[in-house]
């Protein structure tokens, strides 16, 4: 926010997917062993205030990615410490992100909302990633919307 001279507050999650390291520490246990199957990806995202990815697993269940401490919005404390989370993606699992213009209601709480995000993400598991976007858009998006929404869905490959 500094950078782009940006007098404002901005909420954002920023996730990186990658292979699991052959040399990975023992305080990522979590993210998976050393020599762990080729397939399974590691995920590691920082939260800033933004609604939290969900995790779709192989067999169609959904889970928040809850963030292991929670961050300050964006523009709030410009040098405020950032922590990191860390989490295992199995392959056939897919990571959801999306922008609060998909779950935010004047009529509903954001808790009510999220649950019913995880709902419909289980409801539509079985579809491939783009109709898996399009099903939740189908599904959530208001006829009237007051603001943007964007969407980004990661399928771990199954191998071969």
């Amino acid at each position: 926010m500094v950078t782009l001279q940006a007098p404002t507050i901005a909420t954002a999650v920023v996730a990186r997917v990658e292979p699991v390291r052959e040399d990975q520490s023992d305080a990522d246990a979590d993210a998976g062993p050393a020599g762990a199957d080729p397939g399974v990806r590691t995920v590691r995202w920082s939260n800033a205030g933004h609604p939290p990815p969900m995790l779709i697993a192989p067999d169609g269940s959904v889970s928040t990615l809850a963030a292991s401490r929670s961050d300050l919005l964006l523009g709030v404390i410009p040098d405020a410490e950032r922590h990191e989370s860390v989490m295992t993606l199995t392959p056939g699992s897919t990571l959801f992100l999306y922008t609060d213009g998909l779950v935010e209601r004047r009529d509903e709480s954001l808790s009510d909302s999220l649950q019913t995000l995880r709902g419909v993400l289980a409801d539509v598991a079985h579809l491939d990633v783009e109709g898996l976007c399009d099903a939740v858009l189908d599904r959530l998006l208001p006829a009237r919307r007051t603001d943007d929404v964007a969407l980004v869905a990661v399928r771990v490959a199954l191998p071969g």
